[in-house]
């Protein structure tokens, strides 16, 4: 079985790499930054899911499955709703920034063109996104020394 750990490490990364991204996007209002953001907050957002259902001991080899299962059982035992909400929308908004066909960027907006309607995704709502993320690493429910 694998070690929580390392995924609880690599979630702890890419949440550094997104609070750096989120420095540089303040100075130089770039779409490309959040468009970075989005795919390292997944990754972020993966990796912790995958630590907490390893630390359950429910890891599947069905990714959609063990979403499933984090979502109705896992998250919900560990963290508040609107957190876990977050969480798995981070995962929702990166699959949907990767099938839209039009990207455009305003100001600290993102427009996505996602099943012919127009979505629009705001800078704040990206660092919702990483507060609710943050929060699940910090209240993980076991504390570990990294090494």
């Amino acid at each position: 079985m694998r070690d929580y750990r390392k995924d609880l490490i690599d979630a702890k990364y890419h949440l550094a790499v997104v609070k750096r991204m989120f420095e540089t996007y303040h100075e130089f209002e770039d779409k490309r930054v959040l468009i970075g953001i989005i795919n390292e907050l997944a990754k972020a957002s993966s990796s912790l899911i995958r630590a907490y259902l390893i630390f359950d001991g429910v890891l599947g080899k069905n990714y959609i499955k063990n979403l499933e299962i984090f979502a109705k059982k896992v998250g919900p035992t560990y963290l508040d709703r609107l957190i876990l909400d977050n969480i798995l929308k981070t995962l929702e908004v990166e699959r949907s920034q990767k099938i839209s066909p039009i990207e455009y960027a305003k100001n600290d907006k993102i427009i996505l063109l996602i099943s012919g309607k127009y979505r629009f995704l705001t800078a704040r709502r990206l660092e919702e996104f990483f507060e609710a993320v943050n929060f699940g690493v910090k209240s993980f429910p076991e504390k570990f020394r990294q090494i």
